[in-house]
């Protein structure tokens, strides 16, 4: 992914945005079954974004922490991410 989409998907994303993980990412993981909600992992994860982070001043990758609905939280990387469709 290139600089510039990195910023449209993190412009995408804002803070408290309830969101998953990608089918993409989670395809590319060999996560395609697991525990029904809640959980921190595998396709049924569910969570908010509690804040949005570049991993060093100067990098392109971009962090999210999110809060699960189990409980639990995690950075993951926004290219992995996507919001939940009301």
């Amino acid at each position: 992914m290139d600089q510039q989409e990195q910023q449209a998907v993190t412009s995408a994303l804002q803070i408290g945005d309830r969101v998953r993980f990608t089918r993409a990412f989670l395809q590319a993981t060999a996560m395609i079954t697991g525990p029904e909600a809640p959980t921190s992992v595998g396709p049924f994860a569910r969570g908010s974004v509690a804040a949005i982070a570049p991993i060093s001043p100067r990098s392109s990758l971009v962090l999210a922490t999110v809060a699960w609905a189990d409980g639990s939280s995690s950075d993951v990387n926004v290219a992995n991410l996507e919001r939940l469709r009301l």
